[in-house]
């Protein structure tokens, strides 16, 4: 659901066509940015109608797009009008994206990646119950764990000695 109605967005495109009053009188009357006033007179000259929001783009569409809007030269403005989408910054996002990770960063999903394993290595019975390779599986688990915990105290202790030191220091220096 977009933040601003239709009937909103039709009234302050036709006050503009209509009676001429420009993106910035009504920024002030509406209190919607003159910037977003803009894109919805281009929208509506455009299509004769407003862009609904779209959340999900295929890997393909986003590349088409780039590739149109560098073939053609256009701005993200106009390249958003053309395919429209709704938030010009999208595309930027998009471009980003294709630099820093190529083709295939355009086609992965959003979001974040879960980095806990999809299958659980704690068997869902009881511990009696449980085969060999269960356990031997769930003892290595929690001995990856020790060992991770064990380091994680090992290095805040060098850090509180370390600052200790520094701190002695200090003071030393300080008389």
């Amino acid at each position: 659901m977009s933040k601003y109605s239709k009937e909103l967005k039709l009234k302050i495109v036709l006050d503009y066509i209509e009676k001429h009053i420009s993106p910035e009188q009504q920024e002030k009357a509406y209190g919607v940015s003159s910037s977003q006033i803009r894109q919805w007179i281009a929208q509506y000259k455009l299509n004769g109608k407003f862009t609904e929001p779209t959340r999900n783009f295929s890997g393909e569409f986003k590349l088409k797009v780039l590739n149109y809007q560098q073939e053609h030269r256009l701005s993200d403005s106009q390249t958003s009008l053309i395919f429209g989408i709704t938030n010009i910054g999208t595309i930027c996002a998009w471009r980003k994206k294709y630099i820093t990770g190529g083709t295939e960063a355009l086609f992965q999903k959003q979001g974040r990646r879960s980095k806990m394993p999809k299958k659980s290595l704690i068997p869902n019975k009881p511990r009696e119950e449980w085969t060999k390779d269960e356990e031997l599986a769930y003892l290595r688990m929690e001995n990856e764990f020790l060992k991770k915990y064990l380091a994680l105290v090992q290095r805040d202790d060098k850090k509180k000695q370390q600052q200790r030191k520094d701190r002695e220091q200090s003071k030393l220096s300080e008389n």
